[in-house]
C-alpha cells in the first residue's frame, strides 16, 4: 500500500484565487485530524465560489506543515450525480484493497465498511469532499461516519442542507474588499490602468459574483479595456437581455459576461466555432467532459458546418477554440482530458437565442458520445463519465420540449442503447431495469396514439392499424402521403389531431406547431397552393413568436413557403426569399446543411427559369464544391448537380464548356454508377445533343460564330439546338416540399 491514496480532480485554484472570509472558521473546524469533527457544508447560489472554497481547503490539509495532519485518504467526488459518488468510492476501495467486487455500488459499500470500521479507519487520516451535491436523498445512504477524530467531511451544494443538524456555512458572493482586492490583481497583472472608484463600480454592477467578475477579466485582459469601456458594454448588454435571453427570467450579471465572453471567445482563431462548441458543452456534464468527445469526428463535421467555406475541422482546431473558451474562463480543463463548466455558464448558453439547443446539436453530441464509446467500457473512468454525460442530457430541455425526445424521432439514437448497455455492463441491475423501463415507456409512448385525455401527447409518431402484426409507422405524415393516396383522408386525420392537440398542448406547444406544418404541406400536395401560402405564413408567424427566427423549424418553414410561392408562378418572390433565407440558414445551420443545400439548389433553378442562367451557374459551382466538400466527389447527389451545372451552362452560352463538364461527369457515372444506370445515359444523351449542336454551328457558321456561344441556330437562345429534348435529361427542378422540420 502506497500512502497517501488520492482519489478524484481537485480543481485547480482561480486565477487570483482570494482569501474568504469563511477560511478562518473551516480551517479551524478542518485544520487538523485528532479531535472530533462534523460535517461541513458550504450553501450558496450559483457562482459564488463554493467549489473554489472546498478545493482551497482539501489543497491546505495536504500541503499541511505538520505531516501527521495531512489525510492519508483524500477524495474528491462530483456528487451531481449518485453514480459520481459510487465511482469515486469504488476507485478508492482499488486503491485500499487487493480483492474489489467487479460492481461500483459493491465496491463503494466496501470503502463506505472502511470508512466506519472503528479500528482500521482510526489509523489512517481521511477527507471526503463531494462537490456540488444536487440531490441529498440520492445519496443517502453513502454518507461517512460524522464525528471522527481522524476523518473529516466536507459537501458543497446549492441546498440548505444539515447533516446530522450540524447548520451550513452560507457562501454569499465576494465582500466588497474581496472583490477589489480579486479585480486589482487582475488588471494589474494585465497592465490595465485603473481607480479605486471604477473598481468599486465594476464589483457592484457584477454583485460581487465571482464567476460574473473572472468573464469579466478575462475579456478586458484579452482586448485591454479599461473597467469604464467594459461597464459601458456590460450594462448595454443588460439592458438587451430580454432579446438574447427572452425565456430565462434572471438578473444574474453573469448573462452580459458570459454573452461579451463568448462573443470575444467566438472571434479567435478558428473564427466562428467557440460559440457553437460552448452550445454543445452546455448540453452535457458540468463536471466532466471527456475531451474525446469535442474532438470526436461527428463534433468536428458539425462545428465545421458553422464555418465558411464548410469543412471538417481538424482536432487541433477544436482544441484552439477550447483554448479560447478557457481564456475567457468559460470552461475548465483538467487532466485527464475532461472539460467543465459551471452550471450558471451552461444555463446561459442554453437560454441563449443562438446557441440553445437544436435537433441537429443534439445529434451531433449524441454521435460525439457515441463515436468515443469503447466496446469495453464498462466500469472505467471513460465509461463511467459518458454514462454521466448520457444522463445529463437525457434530462436538458429547450423552452418546454424535452431534448432528448429528439434522439428518436428519426429512429433510436444508438446512445441510448449505449447508455443502458453500460450499466448492465456494470452489474448495476437495480439501476439498468430502471434506465430500460423508462426508455421502453418513452418509445412506446412516442410511437403509439395518444388519447385525448394523456397530457404527454407528442403527435411526432403513432401506430397505424390494429393488433396482431400491424406495421408500426413512426411518421404519420409518411404514411398519409406514401402508403395511400387519400390527401383528403390525411388532412382530416391531421386536423382531428390538431385538435387534440390545441385542447392538450396548448397552441403554442412545438408539437401543436409541426402538425399545423404538416396540414400546409398536405394542402399544397393536393395542388391547394395559395392555402398552403397562407397557411404557411400564419405558422411562420407564431413560429417567430414561440421559438425565434433562428430555429430550423422556422428555416424550413420558410424554405417550404418559398417552394409554394415558386409553384404559384411568383418567381421573383420566391428568388428574393430564397437569397434571405439562404443567408440566415448558412449563419444558424451551417453552410453544409441538407437544408441550406436544398435552398441554395432551388436558388439556382429559380434564377435559371426567370431568365438568370448565368446566376444559376454561380449558384451551382457553389453548390457543387460544398457536396464534394461534404459528400464526396462521388456521391449521388454531387453527381446530380454537375448535371444541372451543365445544362445551365449550356443556357449561358458556354456550351462547349458544358460538353467538356459533361465529358468529364458521364466517364465518372460510368465508373460510380454503370454504363446501364438512368442518371448515365441521362448525362450521356445530354452529352451527344450538345456536341451535335456544336457540330451544326461549325458548319452554318464556320467564320463568324462562336462555336461556344451555346445560341440556337435560328437565332435564340435556348436548351442546345432545334432538335427533341428528353426532359429527364434536363436540370432537375426544386427540391420538394420538406415534410418535416428535421
Amino acid at each position: 500500500m502506497n500512502w497517501p491514496i488520492s482519489v478524484g480532480l481537485v480543481p485547480e485554484p482561480a486565477e487570483h484565487h482570494r482569501r474568504r472570509a469563511l477560511s478562518d472558521t473551516l480551517e479551524e473546524v478542518l485544520g487538523g485530524f485528532g479531535f472530533p469533527s462534523a460535517h461541513q457544508v458550504l450553501s450558496g447560489g450559483s457562482g459564488v465560489g463554493k467549489s473554489q472554497l472546498a478545493a482551497h481547503h482539501a489543497r491546505f490539509l495536504s500541503g499541511h506543515p505538520v505531516p501527521n495532519q495531512r489525510p492519508e485518504v483524500l477524495l474528491w467526488a462530483d456528487a451531481t450525480t449518485r453514480d459520481g459518488v459510487v465511482f469515486a468510492y469504488a476507485q478508492a476501495a482499488r486503491q485500499l484493497f487487493a480483492r474489489v467486487p467487479d460492481d461500483p455500488e459493491l465496491a463503494a459499500g466496501q470503502f463506505l465498511s472502511w470508512l466506519h470500521d472503528p479500528v482500521d479507519a482510526e489509523e489512517h487520516r481521511w477527507l471526503v469532499v463531494w462537490d456540488d451535491l444536487a440531490d441529498p436523498a440520492e445519496v443517502e445512504d453513502l454518507w461517512p461516519p460524522p464525528e471522527r477524530a481522524h476523518g473529516r467531511m466536507l459537501v458543497t451544494t446549492r441546498h440548505d442542507l444539515a447533516p446530522h443538524g450540524h447548520p451550513p456555512h452560507t457562501v454569499p458572493g465576494f465582500s466588497e474588499a474581496e472583490a477589489g482586492g480579486y479585480l486589482r490583481a487582475a488588471l494589474v497583472e494585465a497592465g490595465i490602468a485603473h481607480t479605486g472608484d471604477e473598481l468599486r463600480q465594476l464589483a457592484t454592477a457584477l454583485d460581487h459574483l465571482p464567476l460574473a467578475l473572472s468573464q469579466a477579466t478575462a475579456y478586458m485582459a484579452d482586448l485591454q479595456l479599461s473597467p469604464a469601456a467594459y461597464l459601458a458594454l456590460f450594462h448595454r448588454r443588460a439592458a438587451e437581455r430580454g432579446e438574447s435571453f427572452p425565456q430565462w427570467d434572471t438578473d444574474s450579471p453573469v448573462s452580459a459576461t458570459w454573452e461579451l465572453a463568448v462573443e470575444r471567445a467566438d472571434a479567435h482563431r478558428p473564427e466562428g466555432v467557440a460559440r457553437p462548441l460552448m452550445g454543445l458543452i452546455a448540453l452535457l456534464d458540468s463536471a466532466a467532459t471527456p475531451e474525446q468527445v469535442a474532438v470526436s469526428r461527428p463534433v468536428r463535421t458539425y462545428l465545421g458546418r458553422r464555418t465558411f467555406p464548410a469543412r471538417t475541422l481538424s482536432r487541433h482546431e477544436v482544441r484552439l477554440a477550447l483554448a479560447s473558451l478557457e481564456r475567457l474562463n468559460l470552461v475548465a480543463r483538467d487532466t485527464p482530458l475532461v472539460i467543465g463548466a459551471h452550471h450558471l455558464t451552461q444555463r446561459a448558453t442554453l437560454e441563449h437565442t443562438r446557441t440553445r439547443p437544436t435537433r441537429e446539436a443534439v445529434r451531433a453530441i449524441a454521435d460525439g458520445l457515441v463515436d468515443v464509446w469503447p466496446d469495453t467500457a464498462r466500469d472505467s473512468a471513460l465509461g463511467r463519465r459518458l454514462r454521466s454525460n448520457t444522463a445529463v442530457l437525457r434530462e436538458r430541455t429547450t423552452g418546454r420540449v424535452r431534448v432528448w425526445s429528439w434522439l428518436w424521432e428519426e429512429g433510436i439514437h444508438p446512445v441510448l442503447f449505449r447508455a443502458g448497455s453500460g450499466l448492465d455492463s456494470s452489474r448495476q441491475v437495480e439501476w439498468a431495469v430502471t434506465y430500460w423501463e423508462v426508455l421502453t415507456e418513452a418509445v412506446a409512448h412516442t410511437l403509439e396514439p395518444a388519447p385525448v385525455n394523456r397530457t404527454e401527447q407528442t403527435g411526432n409518431f403513432f401506430r397505424h392499424g390494429g393488433r396482431g402484426g400491424s406495421p408500426v409507422i413512426t411518421d404519420p405524415l409518411a404514411y398519409w402521403t406514401g402508403a395511400t393516396a387519400d390527401l383528403s383522408q390525411a388532412q382530416r386525420a391531421f386536423e382531428d389531431h390538431y385538435e387534440r392537440q390545441l385542447r392538450v398542448l396548448g397552441p403554442d406547444h412545438l408539437d401543436t406547431l409541426r402538425t399545423r406544418h404538416g396540414l400546409a404541406y398536405l394542402r399544397a400536395q393536393a395542388g391547394d397552393t395559395a392555402g398552403a401560402i397562407t397557411l404557411y405564413r400564419r405558422l411562420l408567424a407564431d413560429l417567430d413568436r414561440v421559438v425565434g427566427s433562428d430555429r430550423v423549424e422556422t428555416l424550413s418553414t420558410r424554405g417550404n413557403l418559398a417552394v409554394c410561392q415558386a409553384e404559384s408562378g411568383d418567381l421573383p418572390t420566391a428568388v428574393h426569399a430564397s437569397r434571405s433565407l439562404l443567408t440566415d440558414q448558412r449563419e444558424h445551420l451551417g453552410p453544409d446543411h441538407p437544408n441550406t443545400l436544398s435552398t441554395l439548389h432551388n436558388l439556382a433553378h429559380w434564377r435559371g427559369v426567370a431568365g438568370d442562367p448565368e446566376g444559376a451557374v454561380s449558384d451551382l459551382r457553389e453548390l457543387v464544391e460544398v457536396q464534394e466538400e461534404v459528400l464526396g466527389a462521388d456521391h449521388p447527389g454531387t453527381l446530380t448537380s454537375r448535371h444541372n451545372l451543365a445544362c445551365w451552362q449550356a443556357r449561358a452560352h458556354d456550351t462547349g464548356g458544358a460538353v467538356r463538364a459533361l465529358e468529364d461527369l458521364v466517364a465518372d457515372r460510368r465508373r460510380v454508377q454503370g454504363p446501364e444506370h438512368p442518371d448515365t445515359l441521362s448525362s450521356l444523351r445530354q452529352l451527344e445533343r450538345l456536341r451535335r449542336e456544336l457540330r451544326s454551328r461549325a458548319r452554318s457558321h464556320p467564320s463568324d460564330r462562336d462555336p461556344d456561344s451555346g445560341a440556337r441556330e435560328d437565332g435564340t437562345n435556348g436548351n442546345g439546338g432545334n432538335h427533341e429534348v428528353d426532359p429527364n435529361d434536363e436540370p432537375t427542378g426544386p427540391q420538394a416540399l420538406n415534410q418535416s422540420w428535421i
